[in-house]
């Protein structure tokens, strides 16, 4: 959400703009106050400024060029020049001129414009977040009685919102990635579910089918002006960083950011997510799937982000708490999920006793929800394995009943009765409010483990040195590259692209990556936006790679 506007006074000298400060102060709206050039343009690259009243008189300046340069600074910007007030003599005592415009009035002008402005930018906050938090629901109503895919978008698209977040963005391309990653699959409604279903591998023509859905999403989002582009980032959230995705076979940054995005994200949930044809992976087989993907699938930079936010919904998603529902029609189950944040609870939903039971040897559950009638098909069975077990005998255990007329074989304190229909939001409530401690806080990662969960890492024999610097370089990517093979260490720095520095023991420039081209085993790491001033290598990469090769063959010849 947007902060509110605010008000630099720009002021040198003008008694005036002192008193207007004044009488601005401590009202609605934010006001900055400065009389030096540099801090003045810093509070406006800082701050989310909408008016600038500025002293025409300024140090080092004219009032002109600096509302010129404030303009270019902030386009859309009202900047008010007033001029200096000579002081003009009344018997013995200086006193301000008189204006045309009283002051009071001029600045509870400025004060209503602000206010106005304010209240339009908050109502615009409401409306998107009631839209994106409409479509939202609006998609998980329609999944949910899907095993497989309900809160698929729901993850994607709040995963995707976090990266762009930490990335940086601008809070319009973070907007648009939101309502993209939501809506990236809606043109899969006109594929046939047994396709989507369907457990072995894929024919061509079927696999034809799937990958039209992208475009297909376009065509039927055309008729809606959204605010954001969300048309190419949609269209190519399935192409890959090398160039072998679709639909148009993009590579690298011609691949939209926001698609590149999306791609990593969606790639992680879905392999996180059991499907017709596999179980669902552990958190750490799929990154580690996303990892050997790297530079070929994925864009190395994005993926670095995405560790970092990946890290913390782990922490995360350690606190949230297990619900069990026992509901072999699925309604109970589907009321719930559409009610307890996803954010805070897993819901799972069985069908079977055998089901929760299963389950329930995972992890502990927070609660325990089931139908009377599901129960009784197999006289409790469910019931009874959870009050033998000295971990889940004490679970609170909610049982759903057709009527007022209770089970008679039950007694049981920690069973709470609920009568057909269900009153969800009592429910919810309840459970919100369950006195049992939730999942203890792990403790906190000390910096240096932190340290070493930055970046992206790999094997030498998994991804050569040659396809790292290729990646980079095609990539245009500013980053550090760290070889460990034994006990040795390289170091090479990447500026743009281009390699700027390199050193390994007592070796720099050329020779030293010469030397690290050698090495076909160890570990490498790639941090990110890591500058160096040192520059020891000026030869172009590509040719530097070349000349690599040659020495290596060079090498080679004279070995034999």
């Amino acid at each position: 959400m947007k902060e509110n506007k605010s008000i630099l006074i720009f002021n040198r000298d003008n008694s005036e703009l002192d008193l207007i400060a004044a009488m601005l102060e401590g009202g609605d709206c934010p006001v900055f106050s400065t009389s030096l050039p540099l801090e003045a343009i810093h509070i406006l690259q800082k701050n989310d400024i909408d008016v600038i009243l500025a002293s025409q008189a300024l140090e080092g300046m004219d009032g002109w060029e600096f509302k010129e340069l404030a303009e270019k600074i902030r386009p859309g910007i009202n900047v008010f020049l007033l001029p200096q007030a000579p002081p003009v003599k009344k018997g013995n005592k200086d006193t301000i001129s008189d204006c045309t415009l009283s002051i009071k009035e001029f600045v509870k002008f400025i004060q209503n414009y602000i206010r106005t402005e304010n209240n339009r930018i908050n109502e615009s906050s409401r409306l998107k977040d009631f839209f994106f938090a409409f479509t939202d629901r609006l998609l998980q109503v329609f999944e949910v009685n899907d095993k497989y895919f309900f809160n698929n978008n729901h993850l994607v698209a709040n995963l995707s919102r976090k990266v762009a977040v930490r990335m940086k963005l601008e809070e319009s391309l973070v907007e648009g990635i939101h309502i993209s990653a939501l809506l990236r699959d809606l043109g899969k409604i006109g594929i046939q579910h047994q396709i989507l279903d369907e457990k072995g591998r894929l024919e061509r023509d079927k696999l034809t089918v799937i990958k039209s859905h992208p475009l297909n999403t376009v065509q039927i989002l055309k008729q809606i002006n959204f605010p954001w582009n969300v048309d190419s980032i949609i269209a190519h959230h399935h192409e890959h960083y090398d160039g072998n995705g679709y639909p148009e076979g993009l590579q690298g940054r011609y691949i939209p950011l926001g698609s590149r995005i999306i791609s990593v994200v969606d790639s992680y949930v879905a392999m996180t997510m059991d499907r017709p044809h596999r179980k669902a992976l552990t958190s750490e087989e799929a990154t580690q799937e996303i990892l050997q993907k790297t530079g070929s699938q994925f864009d190395p930079e994005i993926v670095e982000v995405f560790l970092s936010v990946i890290q913390e919904e782990k922490r995360q998603a350690a606190e949230r708490k297990r619900v069990i529902v026992l509901d072999i029609d699925g309604t109970i189950s589907a009321l719930i999920k559409l009610n307890l944040s996803s954010d805070e609870f897993d819901i799972l939903s069985a069908t079977t006793s055998i089901e929760a039971a299963q389950y329930l040897k995972e992890k502990t559950p927070y609660a325990l929800i089931a139908d009377s009638e599901t129960l009784s098909i197999d006289k409790f069975r469910f019931y009874n394995i959870v009050r033998q077990e000295r971990s889940t005998n004490t679970i609170p255990f909610f049982i759903v009943v057709p009527s007022q007329e209770l089970p008679q074989q039950l007694t049981d304190p920690g069973v709470e009765f609920l009568v057909k229909p269900l009153d969800v939001e009592d429910l919810s409530s309840k459970i919100k409010t369950l006195s049992k401690i939730g999942p203890a806080r792990k403790p906190k990662t000390p910096v240096a483990e932190e340290e070493e969960l930055k970046g992206v890492s790999g094997s030498l024999e998994d991804l050569s040195l040659v396809d790292i610097i290729q990646v980079l370089n095609m990539g245009l990517k500013t980053a550090k590259v760290i070889l460990i093979k034994d006990k040795e260490k390289g170091e090479i720095y990447l500026r743009s692209g281009k390699i700027v520095n390199v050193h390994v023991g007592d070796l720099a420039g050329h020779e030293a990556f010469f030397k690290l081209m050698e090495w076909y085993k160890g570990n490498f790491r790639i941090f990110h936006g890591h500058h160096i001033d040192d520059i020891n290598v000026t030869m172009d990469t590509m040719n530097l790679l070349l000349e690599g090769s040659r020495v290596q063959d060079e090498k080679r010849t004279k070995g034999k």
